[in-house]
């Protein structure tokens, strides 16, 4: 019999990651903006901030991490699964192995109950963009002394990202999105007809959210009805709130016929990256971004790669800094994009190594 011993000594950091370097401080965050949101979503939320191996954060770019639909920022945060790295982690080896300057990483909580919040302000969720950028921002760079911001993250993330580097260049320099939301022709209608079907047959979005909110029948996975007919009820309480009821919302299409809705697709329209890029004030805010990082698998079950190349064409009209770039994969084989778009955001940020 043939024996053979396993080859501990090829295990990689990749595959095997070690401790941190760093360290993360873990805080309670009690958000005012948030207060008496309409859904009554919790206001005291965990908030992580990752520190660099040398302890020292003053002067050190900051790093915003947005969490995808149903995320939650302190989830990065948690110790790997097996075989498979966290971001934070990522950070943290990128800066050991000297791949990356030592940086600050912070990802606030903004999880609503239908998922996500789009990283927006709605009168139907509540005020998601100021928490980001009045409260939890803010308070990082006032208690860490941190340098130059960047916000960055996928799918939901990716596009926060976007949106908010757009709406306020003077806080964040540069913004990394990995298969952001964008052209939302082909982002959202695919799931239209899946909603539709799901609402109809629960008998309308409330009788659809009372029975959910008891008990999810089968796999929520992303190409489930139930899960395609929550994230769109999710995305229009972000893009079409219904400004005079606290809460409410309108859908997309109409619930009889299923047909778009021009007038409330259009009201989504506007919130779209490529659109938004190309009318002030938000294409000079993209020229003074100093860097701008989008990508996209070119098996991304959302079309997003091409709603990438799609808003890249959109900078590039706009001669903004933008680098687009495409990878084999597919929409949540987003672990090793953050190797890549951390060290080009960190040195577009202008830190020197150290």
């Amino acid at each position: 019999m043939t024996s053979w011993r396993v080859p501990v000594e090829a295990r990689s950091e990749e595959v095997y990651p070690r401790p941190l370097a760093g360290k993360v401080d873990w805080h309670r965050h009690q958000s005012e903006v948030l207060r008496g949101n309409p859904w009554d979503d919790p206001t005291d939320r965990r908030l992580p901030v990752y520190l660099p191996p040398s302890g020292t954060t003053k002067g050190r770019p900051l790093l915003v991490l947005l969490s995808g639909y149903t995320g939650s920022g302190w989830t990065n945060f948690e110790p790997p699964r097996f075989l498979e790295d966290t971001i934070v982690g990522r950070l943290d080896r990128l800066i050991r192995t000297g791949r990356a300057p030592e940086a600050v990483m912070v990802a606030p909580d903004c999880l609503t109950t239908l998922g996500g919040s789009q990283y927006l302000n709605s009168t139907a969720t509540g005020r998601y963009e100021d928490y980001v950028v009045q409260e939890i921002v803010p308070w990082v760079q006032e208690r860490y002394g941190t340098g130059p911001t960047a916000a960055l993250g996928t799918s939901s993330g990716g596009y926060g990202a976007l949106v908010l580097g757009l709406r306020h260049p003077d806080l964040f320099s540069a913004v990394g999105s990995d298969a952001g939301d964008a052209y939302f022709e082909y982002c959202y209608p695919s799931d239209f007809p899946a909603a539709f079907r799901e609402l109809r047959r629960a008998g309308g979005p409330e009788a659809f959210l009372r029975a959910t909110f008891q008990k999810i029948p089968g796999r929520f996975t992303p190409a489930s009805p139930v899960a395609q007919t929550l994230s769109t009820l999710a995305y229009a309480s972000c893009y079409s709130p219904i400004e005079s009821e606290a809460g409410r919302f309108e859908l997309p299409f109409d619930l009889e016929t299923g047909a778009l809705r021009e007038d409330v697709w259009s009201r989504w329209l506007a919130w779209d990256p490529v659109r938004m890029v190309e009318r002030s004030p938000y294409s000079d805010a993209a020229r003074r971004l100093a860097y701008v990082f989008l990508d996209g698998g070119v098996q991304d079950e959302f079309g997003l790669d091409v709603s990438a190349r799609i808003l890249a064409a959109a900078f590039r009209r706009q001669r903004a800094k933008v680098e687009f770039e495409e990878f084999e994969g597919g929409h949540f084989d987003k672990g090793p994009r953050y190797d890549v778009m951390i060290p080009r955001l960190l040195a577009a940020l202008g830190t020197p190594r150290s």
